[in-house]
């Protein structure tokens, strides 16, 4: 067999979608039906075991002519189960993996688990510190002197039997309404910033390779998110809709991601799964123990 072209058209930085994760499964169902190892059909693609376990996990996608030459090498065997309807069928999951990958948005910011990371203050530089020092004590006696002739003034001028108002609560002050949507409008936002957050549930869950995937829901929206938990840095996770554009995240830090919202009227409207990295792929299909 000449050499094969093995590269992944897509790179390993492209989202992985339903049709992609269906074509993984097959392809390594070929390989365990026909008993052979990974290391064995790399040999024979000319290519090495781990391009191999990118394909099977699905976190790159080969090309059709190496789909051919994988079916070809694994049906060899007589009693192999491999059969050539199979082959039609990867090569139709790999069409509908190229489509679905023109319709994902690109990747948004980072965001950890379903609360936004607070903002932090830029450190002073070093060489300031006696100058703000200074001018903090300065500032202090002034506000005290300010305040003593404010004194002053307002008992010489207030009515005695006068009432003072109650100043605003500083928690009030800094209170803003939280944003609605509904079904479509809140498409691609992230559900902290929203009132979804406040009555999501998890519908359904996931477990494998030692992390958890969840199908977060809100009715009061009509929207749905994917999480996963017990992840690393590089590790994804994927919302995909009956109807309208996946969502995913590629996890920066920490040890849980989720992405932003997609329109789901019921909860059977969306799928979530999770994409560890050079492992494998995760989905919740299990109903969530309430």
């Amino acid at each position: 067999m000449g050499a094969q072209q093995n590269a992944d058209p897509l790179g390993n930085q492209q989202p992985v979608g339903p049709a992609r994760v269906q074509l993984a499964q097959l392809l390594k169902g070929w390989r365990e039906a026909s008993n052979r190892s990974q290391s064995w059909v790399a040999k024979q693609l000319h290519t090495n075991q781990p391009t191999v376990s990118r394909w099977e996990s699905g976190s790159t996608l080969p090309a059709p002519e190496t789909i051919r030459a994988f079916w070809q090498i694994c049906a060899k065997p007589a009693k192999s189960a491999v059969s050539a309807p199979e082959l039609d069928q990867a090569l139709t999951f790999h069409q509908r993996a190229m489509e679905e990958r023109a319709h994902v948005p690109k990747q948004t910011p980072p965001a950890t688990g379903e609360t936004p990371l607070p903002e932090q203050p830029s450190p002073q530089p070093p060489n300031r510190k006696g100058q703000l020092v200074a001018l903090t004590a300065v500032g202090v006696v002034a506000l005290l002197a300010a305040a003593a002739w404010a004194g002053v003034q307002y008992s010489n001028s207030a009515p005695e039997n006068t009432a003072s108002s109650p100043a605003p609560s500083m928690a009030a002050a800094r209170s803003t309404p939280t944003a609605a949507c509904d079904s479509d409008a809140c498409a691609s936002l992230e559900p902290a910033t929203t009132a979804c957050a406040q009555d999501a549930t998890t519908v359904q869950t996931g477990h494998g390779y030692g992390i958890r995937v969840e199908l977060r829901y809100s009715t009061l929206c009509r929207a749905a998110w994917a999480k996963m938990s017990g992840t690393a840095a590089g590790d994804r996770v994927m919302i995909t809709p009956k109807q309208g554009n996946a969502q995913e995240y590629r996890q920066q830090y920490g040890h849980d991601a989720h992405t932003r919202m997609v329109a789901a009227l019921t909860p059977g409207d969306a799928q979530a799964c999770a994409i560890v990295e050079g492992r494998g792929t995760v989905c919740a299909t299990s109903s969530a123990q309430q």
